[in-house]
C-alpha cells in the first residue's frame, strides 16, 4: 500500500537580522550553526526547503533553496508563497514553517503542531504555535491551499503576516511551558539568554 510522503519543512533564513548584527542562521550553538543544527534534525524525516533571499549557507547539502516571490527582502510572506506553490506541484497538502531564529528542534515543533492535524485550519489555513496570547505564525503548519489567496494578497500590496492571518482559518496550539524562552530571538542578548535556558534544561 502506498504511503503518503512526509510534508516538507520550510526554513526561513533570509532575514536582514539588523538587531542581531549578523545572520541568525549562523549563530553558533555547541559548535554548529543554527541552520546546520535544524537541518540535521529535519532531513532524515522530510524534505527541507530554504528561503534564504539569495544567500547560500555552508553545510546545507540535501536542502533545496527557493527564491522569494518578491525582490528586496519584502517579508516572510514573499518567502512562503513559492514554497506553497511548490508544495502543490509536488502533491503535498501543506508544509511546516520554521524561522531560523529558534533553539527549538524542527521535529519537536512538528510533533506539537500535529496535535491539530484533524482541524479545519490544518486542511485550509494555518495551525501555529502560541505562547499565551502571543502567536508564532512562523512556527506553524500552512495548508498548500493558501497558495492562490496568498498570491492575490501579495499582488494587492499586502505584506503583514498578522494582517493575512486575520483573513484565513487559524488555530493555535499552546507551546510546552519550557519553550517560550527558546522560541525566537532578535538580539544577541536574547540569544545568550536562550542558550543559557537550553543548557540548564539539558543538564536537568
Amino acid at each position: 500500500m502506498p504511503t503518503t510522503p512526509p510534508e516538507p519543512l520550510l526554513l526561513l533564513c533570509g532575514g536582514l537580522s539588523r538587531r542581531m548584527g549578523s545572520p541568525k542562521a549562523l549563530l553558533n550553538y555547541r559548535g554548529h550553526s543554527l541552520i546546520t543544527r535544524q537541518l540535521a534534525n529535519a532531513l532524515p524525516h522530510r524534505p527541507v526547503w530554504l528561503a534564504a533571499a539569495g544567500s547560500h549557507y555552508a553545510d546545507t547539502d540535501g536542502a533545496v533553496y527557493l527564491p522569494d516571490a518578491l525582490p528586496a527582502h519584502q517579508g516572510p510572506l514573499a518567502a512562503l508563497l513559492p514554497a506553497l506553490q511548490r508544495a502543490q506541484q509536488h502533491g503535498h497538502r501543506g508544509l511546516y514553517v520554521l524561522a531560523c531564529d529558534t533553539l527549538l528542534q524542527p521535529q519537536a515543533v512538528i510533533r506539537v503542531l500535529q496535535q491539530a492535524h484533524h482541524s479545519a485550519a490544518w486542511a485550509d489555513g494555518v495551525v501555529l504555535l502560541a505562547d499565551g496570547n502571543r502567536p508564532h505564525p512562523l512556527q506553524a503548519h500552512w495548508s498548500a491551499k493558501l497558495a492562490a489567496p496568498l498570491h492575490a494578497y501579495l499582488n494587492a500590496g499586502g505584506r503583514k503576516v498578522m494582517g493575512w492571518l486575520d483573513n484565513i482559518p487559524c488555530q493555535q496550539v499552546a507551546m510546552p511551558p519550557a519553550w517560550p524562552p527558546l522560541a525566537n530571538f532578535n538580539t544577541r542578548a536574547d540569544f545568550d539568554r536562550a542558550v543559557a535556558v537550553l543548557e540548564q534544561m539539558e543538564q536537568a
